[in-house]
């Protein structure tokens, strides 16, 4: 026979060759035995218990307790609990005592207490003069209760700022912060962290984003765990995220021309559009472009003049 061990770290209980190898004792005994010792303190090991958990019969497991107890591996005592039931306290021994009684220790002999010698009565102090006595010192003063410190939240984190802070541009970004609780409750932000953040909203602003990109930036990718201070998470997105200027070589943005009128004769439908278009009202694919001829205005007319009349003296 030869053992293929293991190195057991975890879930292991350690026993003694001696109650493993007992004579005396049968193998339910000594199966009982393996199954205290391998459960943690406080877990019943009644006759009850013990046999649903074995599947052995209630009088086996009663019998394997008594022989147990009878060897020293086992110590029930019967104890009062507090509130006035009776119940078992089981003690399983890993390593018993010896089957012979202890022998008893003599008790050390007493050693006789001398009796305290009386001492002589001091005399009493000769009291002093008030006038050489020194100044009683002042008594030290209450050292004041130290107040505890007051929870000030963390400040926010810094926010880029425009270059040049127009009344409307902030304002455009101030309608952009205050929409975010529209994409998600939770970026609700109180009159000081929206002054904080609508500079930073500015600078996208400034640089070229329009207010779809900006709100997109700040409400995509959210954590799905409460945000315990939103402000602190948007004044680091409008940092981290900030997109670059631009160069100041750039050429403008083309101006955007507006279409040509086309007219539809049998609706009689002027509409903008690129040649050769159909109507947007009737469908009619043969558009023209529309051409203004001003009507001319009639001259105006001048007013006749009044025939004077002829003066007669008084």
């Amino acid at each position: 026979m030869c053992h293929e061990r293991a190195r057991l770290t975890r879930n292991f209980t350690v026993l003694d060759n001696a109650l493993l190898q007992h004579e005396a004792l049968d193998g339910v005994a000594i199966g009982v035995a393996v199954r205290i010792a391998s459960l943690p303190e406080g877990t019943p090991v009644d006759i009850r218990t013990l046999a649903n958990d074995l599947r052995l019969g209630r009088t086996t497991v009663a019998k394997a307790l008594n022989a147990l107890e009878a060897h020293h591996y086992l110590r029930r005592t019967v104890v009062r609990t507090a509130d006035g039931r009776v119940s078992t306290h089981t003690v399983f021994c890993h390593r018993p005592p010896q089957d012979r009684p202890p022998t008893a220790k003599p008790a050390p002999p007493r050693r006789p207490v001398p009796k305290p010698t009386p001492q002589p009565e001091p005399e009493p102090a000769p009291e002093p003069d008030p006038a050489l006595s020194p100044a009683p010192a002042p008594a030290p003063a209450p050292t004041p209760a130290t107040t505890p410190k007051s929870s000030t939240p963390r400040p926010l984190p810094p926010v880029p700022h425009p270059g040049f802070p127009a009344r409307e541009l902030l304002r455009s970004a101030l309608h952009v912060l205050i929409g975010l609780r529209e994409a998600d409750p939770r970026l609700y932000c109180s009159e000081a962290d929206a002054a904080h953040l609508t500079p930073g909203v500015a600078a996208w602003l400034e640089r070229g984003a329009s207010p779809e990109t900006v709100r997109h930036a700040l409400t995509t990718d959210l954590p799905t765990t409460p945000l315990h201070r939103p402000a602190a998470l948007l004044a680091h997105r409008l940092s981290a995220r900030l997109p670059p200027a631009p160069p100041l070589d750039a050429p403008p943005p083309a101006a955007r021309t507006a279409l040509p009128l086309q007219y539809c004769e049998p609706c009689d439908t002027c509409f903008r559009a690129p040649p050769s278009a159909p109507c947007p009202a009737c469908g009619n694919p043969e558009t023209s472009p529309a051409t203004y001829t001003p009507t001319p205005s009639p001259p105006p007319e001048l007013p006749t003049p009044v025939p004077s009349l002829p003066r007669t003296p008084p």
